[in-house]
């Protein structure tokens, strides 16, 4: 079996890795591929254009592409195959497309990346939470009532046999 580096993306692919709960490092693989595609389809080699990441927030939804919450764009050089996304909010979903903009058409996304869950910054209410952990443990601590009246062998016994027991 062969072994990745964590940081080491397969070719064709864009890579998102939380590192700090309001911090994304995505990575990337500069193949020739992209270049190619660029040059041969839209006749333009890929370092005359503006190469952007797009961060979509795409919590609670399934992602098609254009249906996020919202996104931010970041112009980033190509070639450097990595970058760090600050800011994100706590407690939502992230997905970051690659891409270069066309003078004729726009946006045109080369690869997009996993999914990301931020985690929440803080408890909203320490004490509903201790509440709640209280009642949790309370129910932990007390076996039900029904326990010592009721065996694993109760259903296969004689009906007979039960009221014998109970008187």
């Amino acid at each position: 079996m062969i072994k990745q580096d964590l940081f080491t993306p397969i070719k064709g692919e864009l890579i998102a890795k939380l590192v700090a709960p309001q911090k994304m490092f995505l990575f990337w693989d500069p193949s020739q591929l992209p270049k190619m595609i660029i040059q041969l389809y839209f006749n333009q080699p890929i370092e005359e254009l503006v190469s952007v990441i797009r961060v979509f927030d795409v919590t609670d939804i399934l992602f098609n592409g254009k249906n996020a919450h919202h996104y931010y764009e970041i112009s980033i050089p190509y070639p450097n195959s990595h970058w760090v996304v600050k800011g994100l909010t706590a407690s939502r979903s992230y997905q970051a497309e690659l891409g270069v903009y066309l003078p004729e058409t726009g946006f045109f996304p080369l690869f997009r990346s996993n999914c990301i869950q931020t985690p929440a910054m803080a408890i909203p209410d320490g004490t509903s939470f201790y509440r709640d952990y209280l009642q949790l443990k309370g129910h932990e601590e007390s076996p039900p009532k029904w326990r010592n009246y009721v065996s694993t062998y109760s259903y296969y016994e004689e009906p007979e046999n039960m009221e014998e027991k109970n008187a």
